[in-house]
């Protein structure tokens, strides 16, 4: 008799880049906003850093700073701004 075994195993990378934003956005209500608008300016750098990026085992959801929660979705996009606050992009 023969018996397949099977494996599933997780791995996650995480990027990260910086970018400069305007001073005239505000920094608690426009971010956001901002960020969707201009796509263009971090989408491909964050892809990059992404492909560099090492394979860590898990889920990645307590990874960095613990904000990554959503649970559903296979990829999560997130902003954190200078004074720690932050959202979903």
């Amino acid at each position: 008799m023969k018996v397949k075994l099977l494996q599933r195993q997780i791995f996650y990378k995480v990027g990260m880049v910086e970018i400069d934003v305007p001073n005239l956005v505000d920094p608690l209500i426009e971010t956001q906003e901002w960020l969707h608008n201009n796509e263009d300016l971090w989408v491909n750098k964050l892809a990059e850093n992404m492909d560099e990026g090492p394979l860590n085992h898990g889920f990645g959801l307590c990874d960095l700073t613990n904000r990554w929660s959503d649970t559903i979705e296979e990829t999560e996009f997130l902003y954190e701004l200078p004074n720690g606050n932050g959202g979903h992009i």
